[in-house]
């Protein structure tokens, strides 16, 4: 790959475009799902479902969302979905109903996985890897700001007024964006691309995995230490320590990676990732404080450290596949909350549910421990 100046525009927009994404759009259900069950007494299984909602419209994103990229490029597609996710999350507030907190959930999803996908594609397309594995920290920085702000909020009042912040938030972050990130051209359209052999669908497999693994304690832990008795700032602190490790995690995996190889990088954060949730899921507080922040630090390398196996077994259409990984991987994080919400109905928690995360996890990290050696040398000489 010949060698890429450094973008600065670029890489903000895209940290302002993940932070809104991912870190609003999606993971601030988590902080602001404890007043909702209070105020509208919602049933983990109900709460669960509205999750899945999210999930099943993260799918649908993943599957239009390189077909777009490519027919009207990277910046058009994600801003006009950042848009379209302020204006959902504002109308999100309107109604408790469940119908209609579904609803809106599923088109967040769309909205979020768009963006991701788009943003993910221009990023491994145009700016050296090492480098681009920076602006994934967009993730907790979004987190991380909507842990602060969303804190005092989510303590004392209406359950709306969260997503009434978050939507203004991103109305802020579509406009950073629309400033920082440079116009560029269109290409041929193209869809998602399922590139390579036995080695990529072994990385398919893996992230599939993760997508079960990690969604039970991105969505429900929050919850989980409030029903377990800890106070809603001590599960606000737990929820930033997330978003202060996600913020640094995809840098630290990209020195890692560059250091020993995107392979190796990739199972030890996935098996870092199990050892957090373990934690999390059995040991009292204050425990769970440290055990988020080192969850926050895996969760978001999972995809720029799987995209970059793809580029590495496929240098000529990985970063094409984004899309198709994407896919996958909103397979399995539909699958998990549907697992966890009827035993988390049946235990009384979700304990039981963060250990089955906790062993998903550890089953993506073999399956990444499986592929061939000669294989992965091979494409790369």
């Amino acid at each position: 790959m010949p060698s890429k100046r450094i973008p600065v525009g670029t890489i903000a927009g895209a940290v302002v475009a993940l932070a809104a994404a991912m870190g609003l759009g999606r993971f601030a259900y988590t902080q602001l799902l404890p007043p909702m069950v209070a105020q509208l007494r919602l049933s983990a299984l109900a709460a669960a479902w509205i999750a899945a909602a999210n999930y099943v419209g993260y799918l649908v994103g993943a599957l239009v969302a390189s077909w777009l990229a490519a027919r009207f490029n990277e910046r058009r597609v994600a801003l006009g979905a950042l848009t379209a996710l302020a204006a959902t999350l504002a109308a999100t507030a309107l109604s408790g109903n469940v119908a209609w907190l579904t609803a809106m959930r599923f088109a967040t999803g769309i909205e979020s996985a768009v963006i991701f996908v788009a943003v993910g594609i221009l990023l491994f397309e145009t700016v050296e890897r090492s480098i681009a594995m920076i602006a994934f920290g967009g993730i907790g920085v979004g987190i991380f700001c909507g842990a602060g702000f969303l804190a005092p909020l989510v303590a004392h009042g209406p359950w709306q007024r969260g997503w009434y912040a978050i939507a203004l938030a991103t109305v802020a972050a579509t406009i950073v964006v629309w400033r920082l990130i440079p116009p560029i051209a269109s290409r041929v359209a193209s869809g998602i691309v399922i590139t390579g052999g036995a080695p990529m669908r072994l990385v398919d497999a893996s992230y599939f995995m993760q997508g079960i693994g990690y969604i039970v304690f991105a969505t429900f832990a929050v919850l989980y230490l409030v029903e377990r008795g800890e106070s809603h700032l001590a599960a606000s602190g737990a929820w930033l320590a997330v978003g202060i490790g996600a913020a640094i995690g995809p840098w630290l995996s990209g020195v890692f990676a560059a250091r020993f190889s995107p392979r190796i990088g990739l199972m030890f954060f996935q098996f870092l990732e199990a050892a957090a949730t373990l934690v999390f899921a059995v040991a009292p507080y204050p425990w769970p404080l440290p055990a988020a922040l080192v969850f926050g630090m895996c969760f978001p390398t999972s995809a720029p450290l799987s995209a970059l196996m793809y580029i590495d077994l496929d240098p000529r259409d990985g970063a094409r596949g984004f899309g198709w990984l994407t896919f996958v991987f909103s397979i399995g994080q539909i699958v998990g909350p549907l697992i966890a919400g009827p035993i988390a109905q049946r235990t009384g928690d979700f304990r039981v549910p963060l250990l089955c995360s906790a062993a998903a996890l550890v089953l993506a990290v073999l399956l990444i421990a499986v592929i061939p050696r000669r294989a992965y040398e091979s494409a790369n000489t």
